[in-house]
């Protein structure tokens, strides 16, 4: 099975290049904004909507007019990949699953002040290569690129972007992942809480790093100095991109913390058991206490990084308690925020309410793996002593293929 991945790169164009990647990120807004209208229009005069067949004909159509010219200049391709993401961003506007408005029109640079227009070519033919450390970009040229890491496979787009004053290309290239593991010996629950971000059953802790709140100082610093300043001036400019820098190391930081810890618990375990947390609802309550903690993130990444290496990420219900449990008997009790740490009042069990929560996971997730039929306990006989210790070890059952289901242990 292949898996689509995304790597990002630091390109380092010429002024000239430069200059030309500015060009065609107002030119993808500027097919955007022009199809949003046609599309509105269209509604407005019988009820339809363009979709993707006909903004890609409608292109084509109107190239050959003086106005449309700056379309002409354009990579085709590249305007083809604009009509696919508006297409898209109607569809789910409309589609009852997601909470999404009808797409805008994007505000140009003279508004915003800012060069973070983006554009996506895609690699017809072997147009976009990276050779002599440079990638070829379709009417662009071979841009100085900073490859950190080796390409995987063959590139299926690229998209180019200006953020936080730096610029960088996002390449698409599909891995291959490995074959699922037929037998699973470890299984391990993960809690997800403010405190520590990760506390794993088997004793993982991964402590908040907290990056926001070591840049505050210095962010606070900033936005004062902003608010001094006449607002569009030249010195305005300056601060407002420092505060934007600042705020891109922060992410960038987030982002490599949310990749090692969920590096290391898929290098740990087999079978990985998180909540489903509802991390939209959470950031209304505290808002940047969860972004800091990059909650969401961590579970993302150890998703799509369990089908890489072939092993098996569940999420229990998220109306399944798991906090306030004891990890002995099994005994419910009601905790506040501030206790972290409680008595079981049924065996007495002294006990940390993270790691109980946790254990309480990896049962939870143990038993819908089983009921579901995705995996079934097996017995492992050691050489000395056959069939007379029972171990937790998992197999991936075949229900699906017509044969039994084996034995409990």
């Amino acid at each position: 099975m292949k898996k689509t991945l995304r790597y990002n790169y630091r390109l380092n164009p010429t002024p000239v290049q430069e200059a030309k990647l500015i060009e065609f990120g107002a030119t993808a807004r500027g097919i955007w904004n022009l199809l949003l209208s046609e599309n509105r229009r269209r509604y407005e005069y019988d009820k339809t909507f363009l979709f993707y067949k006909d903004m890609a004909s409608l292109l084509k159509e109107i190239k050959p007019f003086e106005e449309f010219e700056w379309i002409k200049a354009f990579d085709s391709a590249a305007g083809q990949q604009v009509a696919r993401d508006l297409e898209t961003a109607m569809k789910n506007a409309f589609s009852k699953g997601r909470l999404q408005r009808f797409p805008k029109h994007k505000i140009s640079y003279k508004k915003k002040k800012l060069h973070n227009d983006s554009f996506r070519a895609v690699n017809n033919s072997n147009c976009i290569r990276i050779e002599d450390g440079a990638i070829s970009i379709p009417k662009v040229g071979k841009v100085p690129i900073v490859l950190h890491r080796e390409l995987v496979s063959n590139i299926k787009t690229v998209t180019v972007q200006y953020r936080h004053g730096k610029w960088e290309c996002s390449i698409t290239q599909e891995v291959e992942c490995k074959t699922a593991k037929q037998v699973l010996e470890t299984l391990t629950g993960f809690d997800i809480n403010s405190k520590q971000t990760v506390v794993g059953s088997n004793g993982f802790v991964a402590d908040n790093p907290k990056f926001l709140k070591h840049s505050k100082e210095k962010l606070n610093q900033l936005q004062r100095q902003l608010a001094r300043r006449t607002k569009g001036s030249n010195r305005w400019q300056k601060t407002k991109q420092r505060i934007n820098k600042l705020h891109g190391k922060i992410s960038r930081q987030r982002l490599d913390f949310a990749h090692k810890v969920s590096r290391q618990i898929i290098n740990e375990t087999d079978i990985a058991c998180f909540e489903d947390l509802n991390v939209a609802a959470m950031q209304k309550f505290n808002g940047s206490m969860v972004v800091d903690n990059v909650m969401g993130l961590i579970t993302q990444l150890s998703k799509y990084k369990a089908e890489l290496e072939g092993k098996l990420y569940h999420e229990i219900g998220r109306f399944e308690k798991s906090t306030g449990i004891c990890s002995e008997c099994g005994q419910r009790h009601v905790l506040s925020l501030n206790d972290r740490y409680f008595t079981c009042l049924s065996c007495g069990t002294y006990q940390n309410r993270d790691l109980s929560a946790a254990k309480s996971i990896a049962r939870t997730g143990e038993l819908d793996l089983i009921t579901a039929g995705i995996v079934a306990k097996v017995l492992k006989p050691t050489s000395q002593q056959k069939y007379s210790i029972k171990m937790k070890v998992f197999e991936l059952s075949k229900l699906d293929c017509g044969s039994e289901k084996r034995e409990a242990a």
